[in-house]
């Protein structure tokens, strides 16, 4: 059975993509999926947060750089697809390139993030016509957007929930906090699945309700 895929893309950065990859990627390993996670990104922070760590308990799962593929990087993929059972894509953050938009055409669900600034959704319009594009070809390809780094008692997070509704694709329920734990887990070359502190386990239950979401998109 060939692997789905799970592209995690926006147009622009800084809104923790590489952080919700990587994570995604442990809660499915934890469900005792196969898991390959992809560094698509040239800035290649999963490749070099998985080789942080200096012992034993660094990523339980392969990170391959595939950020030098460009548009060739389905054909890159698909070396793999038979080998895994999840194949989660770190995208680039521009939609100019080639990128992102070949790997919708593969993909099986298309996560977006998004934080609580305006330019966040801004660049959201932007990735929604992407994915409208890549739906034409993959009929398949399922869509969602996922609030990151959210404050929740900020009035623009919620303000920002309605005008992410508006675009056409739903809003997962989960929304991933702003939280140290995620920071200390990528200087440690793990993920807050691994760790004990009280912040870690707070964003493990939230990094695990994201990904039951997200398994229930799956075909």
């Amino acid at each position: 059975m060939a692997a789905e895929i799970i592209a995690v893309t926006q147009q622009k950065g800084g809104v923790g993509k590489s952080t919700i990859a990587m994570h995604l990627g442990a809660a499915f390993h934890e469900k005792g999926k196969r898991v390959l996670v992809v560094d698509a990104d040239g800035q290649n922070t999963l490749v070099h947060w998985a080789s942080a760590s200096s012992g034993d308990n660094g990523i339980p799962f392969p990170v391959i750089n595939l950020s030098e593929a460009g548009s060739q990087i389905h054909r890159e993929i698909k070396k793999f697809v038979a080998d895994y059972d999840i194949i989660v894509v770190d995208c680039p953050p521009s939609i100019t390139e080639k990128v992102s938009g070949v790997v919708l055409l593969a993909a099986s669900v298309a996560v977006m993030p998004t934080s609580s600034s305006p330019a966040d959704y801004w660049s959201s319009v932007g990735l929604v016509k992407l994915v409208q594009q890549a739906q034409v070809m993959n009929e398949d390809l399922r869509a969602v957007f996922l609030l990151n780094k959210t404050e929740e008692k900020r009035m623009l997070t919620r303000e920002l929930k309605r005008a992410l509704e508006e675009l056409g694709f739903p809003l997962l329920k989960t929304q991933i906090p702003t939280r140290e734990a995620y920071k200390q887990a990528m200087a440690l070359g793990q993920t807050v699945l691994q760790m004990n502190d009280r912040g870690a386990k707070l964003a493990a239950i939230e990094v695990r309700a994201c990904a039951n979401e997200i398994a229930a998109l799956l075909p």
